[in-house]
């Protein structure tokens, strides 16, 4: 039930948008375009163009050199201050192995929640 109350908003505003589409085609449907009239429009679309291009490839060059992976890894653990009273600044050690590591984030994980 509350899938269809988020989801039917969705659909009504994608009708509405259709239905003001239809009606503004109609509209416009032989109205007379001046030759300086296509220059704004040529423009509009090929900027456009660039701009989704320009950002595609900076997608494509952020997924390549690696920036999009997680900020962490379990398999090369960042180390954090250790927690105690006071505002201590020293890392706490690596783990040297698999079962420390597991250990050390089992440890320092937060509550789960119950979920159905």
């Amino acid at each position: 039930m509350k899938r269809v109350l988020l989801v039917l908003p969705v659909f009504a505003i994608l009708g509405l948008s259709l239905w003001w589409m239809v009606v503004g085609w109609e509209a416009g449907e032989g109205a007379p375009m001046k030759p300086a009239d296509y220059i704004p429009m040529v423009l509009g679309i090929v900027l456009t163009f660039v701009l989704g291009c320009g950002l595609m490839a900076l997608l494509f060059i952020s997924s390549r050199r690696g920036y999009d992976e997680a900020a962490t890894s379990f398999t090369q653990p960042q180390t954090r201050p250790e927690r105690t009273g006071s505002y201590n600044l020293h890392a706490r050690p690596t783990a040297s192995s698999p079962e420390e590591l597991a250990n050390r984030h089992a440890d320092d994980a937060p509550p789960q929640r119950a979920t159905r």
